[in-house]
């Protein structure tokens, strides 16, 4: 299945789709998607050689791993991110109905809280590698790699926690994952939002899964 739906545009915030990284000796290519692990995924992939391209650009046909996420767990980190980055000022979001109005009507404000299927456009859902983000990301992701490249030592690298580990991504995680739990309507539409996210979800197969 070849995804297709259209791009939207992020790059005036910093990110360009088919961005990716390989290594010219290998036939694997990692899609970033933000918010999916990248924080860990692309330092280690530096420190063992691999460099970034685009594969719309580029002309890779190599094959891709892709990390999906839950999408509401995806959309909490993403939200956050775009709170903490562009409007940290607003300290209590959950006090204001209609700024709350404005953000669960629209839900997507940047490439964090984009749809992750836009990530992956023009790419053979049937030749890409999926890895689940979860506590077991890190294990699956140094197997996939050592299976088709080699031995290495990604499965004793730290995590990188980017919402925990800043006070203001975790400030507004914290609010906006009690809205979710407490606003059941709030729940539904970022769920609705992410129809998409989640029909992929259940046609692929996940490696390790």
């Amino acid at each position: 299945m070849i995804i297709d739906i259209g791009f939207g545009e992020w790059t005036h915030k910093g990110h360009t789709y088919g961005e990716c990284m390989t290594h010219p000796l290998s036939d694997l290519m990692y899609v970033h998607i933000p918010k999916n692990a990248s924080s860990w995924t692309k330092p280690n992939l530096l420190d063992w050689g691999w460099e970034f391209y685009n594969y719309h650009t580029d002309g890779l046909n190599k094959t891709a791993i892709v990390v999906l996420r839950d999408p509401v767990e995806r959309w909490l980190s993403g939200i956050a991110e775009y709170f903490a980055l562009y409007h940290k000022d607003i300290s209590a979001p959950n006090d204001n109905k209609e700024l709350l109005d404005i953000v669960f009507d629209r839900i997507t404000f940047d490439d964090h809280t984009e749809l992750q299927v836009k990530f992956i456009q023009g790419l053979d859902t049937d030749q890409c590698i999926f890895l689940w983000c979860d506590e077991q990301y890190r294990n699956n992701f140094a197997r996939v790699v050592a299976e088709r490249v080699g031995a290495n030592k990604y499965d004793r690298y730290e995590y990188q926690h980017v919402s925990n580990n800043d006070h203001d991504r975790r400030h507004f995680k914290n609010i906006f994952k009690q809205l979710l739990d407490n606003e059941p309507k709030y729940h539904e539409q970022v769920q609705q939002h992410f129809a998409l996210d989640y029909k992929l979800i259940k046609q692929i197969t996940f490696y390790g899964r």
